[in-house]
């Protein structure tokens, strides 16, 4: 289908780069079509925690409006100082399954401990316990993903992973989510399913038709496809008014909501719960105005325990944001990450976990796939956007009150958009098949073995959890994290197979004819390359003028070139930059001062 309502080739702005700045109107727009896209994955994540000791509304409210306020800030950090890339910063699955385990393992502890009768706490500084024990688990997660980043750590293990490796993590990524989604969604399959389908409707069939673009400049007009660009906060908005009016019997909401299986029991006493009791009761209102403070909830708890679960989220987390590097980049058609702007996106993100930690979040703050998969569907990768973003949840943190309404999004809307942005992750992963040959038994073989291993493990270990059993909780706990988590697994399997088992460079897709991003003309290539790797990746010159030259700041950013000698006239048939020149970073070094810039 093609539509143009109006403009010309030269006047149409199909998609927006991170470079690229939007008009201030449709910048606010893609801001809060990330919010309401990152609430969903908050709100669910929080759900999933708090399912079986739930906090009064206020409590609730106050812990939902510190999350918010730690995302900003990493958010801002991530696109100002990490990669650089248009992600959203937001607790991940990948993170909450170590914090349930952990809360699972002091839950049965606590009860051993009581006195038969007394298996629930009473008291807020009972209910407030497993917050602080998560805590501390974030608290080393950050520590050591700050110690991963600068070493260089997942920038070494990154060289070694071609489309053989990346193809089956990304597509396990997506169908890791596939429970959470479906029992968010069962709570209204219509209601899901018309967001589902509106949002098809406005990103796939409606992507042509361009729109006038209101600015506040003169000159000539722009042509946008706002239907694409917009095509999660419009269903997501419009129904999310039109349930607050129309619905008003409580949903029922599944207290078994599992990321995998047997994570989270169900209880006996409470089969179910609604919708309502999950969100709190709103008529008990917060305050507008509420800065947090770190400690406000406690201070972090540690133990050898919290270690052992912050060791595994560290792990999980880093590679579940090395996927979403690379699906964002993949989504936006941008040159794939280097490894210094990852290394940074790693050490980043260990600081945002520290802050979470300090301030008492309960999953942490991390790249996560719908930040990645809504900038596939909308082709909007705007880093203003997402700065913009930052902001608003740095200013809706700082009012419990305006958290509260968050909470008032219907269950089966976060379902509906977890599905979609879930989905991306499916087909991103897929689509680095075409680099390497599927027909070969070696990759066949690789493939299957992953993926199925990859979902039927965790199956297995929570089946029998009693099993594992080492006489060191804290090892029990770390291992088993890692073997309940899909995406670990899935890693560890194909990047062990792709470089044990031989095969050819063609056979694991490390020299293909096809190119993994489209630089341009061929003779054009290598400069534009370098340009478009500046713009995306690139620090900013006085940010990168007060790193200096050496070891471990290397690894977060690249040594100046070596020096070129120039043959006279040779000079045209250079493919890269002059002497001195950083094409990542998008400025000069001196080569008499190389810690500086110029």
């Amino acid at each position: 289908m093609s539509i143009i309502c109006c403009g010309t080739k030269s006047t149409r702005q199909s998609s927006y780069q991170p470079h690229e700045t939007p008009p201030w109107l449709l910048s606010f727009l893609f801001a809060l079509q990330h919010l309401l896209v990152q609430t969903s994955l908050i709100c669910t994540c929080h759900n999933l925690f708090l399912q079986h000791r739930p906090l009064t509304s206020p409590d609730e409210s106050r812990l939902l409006a510190r999350t918010l306020f730690v995302c900003g800030i990493s958010t801002s950090l991530q696109s100002s100082l990490g990669t650089r890339l248009p992600l959203v910063q937001a607790p991940t699955f990948e993170l909450l399954i170590p914090a349930i385990i952990l809360y699972k393992y002091n839950e049965v502890k606590d009860t051993a401990a009581d006195a038969p009768g007394s298996v629930q706490c009473t008291g807020s500084s009972c209910d407030l316990q497993p917050i602080r024990e998560v805590s501390g688990a974030l608290l080393v997660s950050g520590l050591l993903q700050v110690i991963f980043g600068v070493s260089g750590l997942w920038g070494f293990i990154l060289q070694f992973c071609g489309p053989m490796v990346l193809a089956p993590v990304l597509s396990i990524i997506g169908l890791s989510c596939y429970k959470p989604a479906a029992m968010l969604c069962a709570s209204n399959w219509g209601i899901s399913m018309s967001l589902i389908a509106v949002c098809g409707l406005l990103s796939q069939t409606l992507r042509c038709v361009h729109l006038p673009l209101c600015t506040w400049r003169g000159g000539d007009r722009r042509y946008a496809p706002v239907f694409r660009m917009l095509a999660m906060f419009l269903p997501i908005s419009c129904i999310w008014i039109v349930c607050s009016f129309w619905v008003h019997d409580a949903t029922d909401y599944p207290s078994d909501v599992r990321l995998v299986q047997n994570t989270s029991a169900r209880t006996a006493e409470n089969p179910h719960r609604t919708l309502a009791a999950l969100q709190g009761n709103i008529t008990q209102l917060s305050p507008w105005f509420q800065f947090p403070y770190p400690g406000a909830l406690g201070w972090p708890h540690l133990s050898l325990e919290t270690a052992g679960v912050g060791a595994a989220m560290a792990l999980i987390s880093s590679l579940s944001s090395l996927g979403s590097y690379i699906l964002c980049a993949r989504m936006l058609k941008c040159p794939p990450p280097p490894l210094h702007p990852c290394n940074r996106g790693i050490s980043i993100e260990g600081i945002g976990n520290i802050l979470s930690g300090i301030m008492g979040s309960v999953c942490g703050a991390g790249s996560n796939i719908p930040s990645a998969g809504i900038t596939g569907i909308t082709q909007v990768g705007s880093r203003h956007s997402v700065q913009l973003c930052a902001l608003l949840f740095v200013l809706i943190g700082c009012s419990p009150r305006l958290s509260q309404i968050l909470m008032t999004i219907p269950s089966a809307v976060h379902g509906g958009s977890l599905s979609v942005t879930f989905a991306m992750a499916v087909g991103g992963g897929v689509s680095f098949f075409q680099y390497a040959d599927i027909d070969s038994g070696r990759n066949i073989f690789i493939v299957g073995f992953t993926m199925f291993m990859a979902l039927l493990v965790p199956r297995w270990v929570n089946a029998v959890p009693t099993q594992l059993d080492t006489g060191w909780p804290a090892l029990d706990m770390l291992i088993l994290s890692l073997l309940t988590t899909p995406i670990f697994l899935g890693a560890l399997f194909s990047f062990i197979l792709d470089n044990t088992v031989e095969g050819t460079l063609e056979e694991r897709g490390l020299q293909s004819n096809l190119p993994p991003w489209e630089a341009g003309s061929k003779d054009e290539a290598p400069k534009n390359q370098d340009r478009e790797l500046a713009l995306v990746y690139g620090l900013h010159p006085v940010v990168a003028r007060l790193l200096p030259a050496t070891y471990p700041f290397t690894q977060l950013c690249p040594p100046p070139a070596k020096s070129i000698i120039i043959v006279e006239g040779e000079d045209d048939k250079l493919l890269s930059g002059p002497p001195g020149t950083d094409v990542e970073l998008g400025c000069t070094r001196s080569m008499d001062n190389p810690g500086a810039s110029v």
